[in-house]
């Protein structure tokens, strides 16, 4: 994979945005165009970057999910589970927990489904739309 790369200063400046395009290309762009851009160098080289990828503080966990569509992650201070949309390249949605996860499980071979480890000894199965079931282990 070849960067594009700015030395001034004798410091090395990456360009990782990759060109001006999208990854999808629009419906109005002509079968010959989409052709010519497929065999593009720089277009198929280029690098996409997913907007929001990061927490506040620290990210403890990361998961991709068995489809390979979605990365969920979990992080600390203010425990949150953030889920990460490969297709569209951003951030799903991020929710906020009662404490921080130990470690988390994806039940369902997308997001929708999951299960929760926390650090105060408790389970949370997570559903698409919210917290589904809490357990405290004794």
């Amino acid at each position: 994979m070849v960067l594009e790369v700015t030395n001034t200063n004798n410091v090395k400046v990456y360009t990782v945005s990759g060109s001006s395009l999208t990854r999808k290309l629009p419906d109005w762009l002509v079968k010959r165009k989409r052709r010519e851009l497929q065999k593009d160098v720089e277009w198929t080289r280029r690098i996409e970057l997913i907007q929001d990828f990061g927490f506040p503080e620290a990210s403890l966990r990361l998961k991709v999910t068995p489809d390979g569509q979605f990365c969920m992650a979990t992080g600390v201070y203010k425990p949150q589970i953030r889920v990460f949309d490969f297709a569209n390249v951003a951030m799903k949605f991020d929710r906020h927990t009662d404490a921080e996860n130990v470690n988390f499980c994806v039940l369902s071979d997308d997001w929708t489904k999951s299960m929760h480890l926390q650090n105060d000894r408790s389970i949370e199965f997570h559903n698409e739309g919210q917290m589904h079931f809490r357990t405290r282990i004794p």
